[in-house]
């Protein structure tokens, strides 16, 4: 700010942006919305099963040759409702368009649900059954479900099974490989 021409600048733009806010006071508290960044990667458990769709719900399979287009890439938006320490998270699939989401009751199942995990993002607590706690240990990847602690993302042992999240100790393969795309 040392050149003239700069110093100007500066000032025309504070008065501007003073002059601006007495106009409209409601509008100097307010905060842009940012725009959210979407990571999508390549998720496959340990036995190198990848997610696909199969009657409009998520499973694991083995996909070789052709059928590998079928992949779903898994995207994901941080939640900032939730302490960062956590690594909270928002999981989707078809570009974030359906999110995962974990019911509770009884026996919670995991589906998909037709919302934007960008819109998800922004929410308190009703996003809670949308977020997944990760952690990451010898180069794999858990998501434990926030609004059922203990249950995790997992797959069946068995091919083309849908995904579960049954309690850790019951889960069969709960750890997976994240690879950016």
């Amino acid at each position: 700010m040392g050149c003239p021409v700069c110093r100007l600048s500066y000032l025309i733009v504070l008065f501007l942006c003073g002059f601006c806010s007495e106009a409209h006071p409601s509008k100097i508290h307010e905060k842009p919305a940012a725009q959210m960044k979407v990571f999508k990667y390549r998720l496959w458990d340990v036995t190198q099963k990848s997610l696909y769709l199969r009657n409009n719900q998520l499973v694991a399979g083995y996909l070789q040759g052709p059928n590998s287009a079928l992949e779903e890439k898994i995207c994901w938006v941080p939640n900032r409702s939730f302490e960062r320490e956590k690594f909270p998270i928002i999981l989707g699939i078809q570009d974030g368009r359906r999110s995962l989401a974990c019911g509770t009751g009884a026996l919670p199942a995991l589906q998909l649900e037709d919302v934007n995990i960008t819109e998800l993002s922004r929410g308190g607590e009703e996003t809670t059954r949308f977020t997944f706690f990760r952690s990451y240990k010898d180069g794999m990847w858990r998501f434990e479900s926030a609004a059922n602690p203990g249950w995790l993302l997992c797959t069946s042992a068995q091919s083309k099974s849908p995904w579960a999240s049954p309690p850790a100790r019951t889960c069969p393969h709960r750890r997976f490989y994240f690879q950016l795309c």
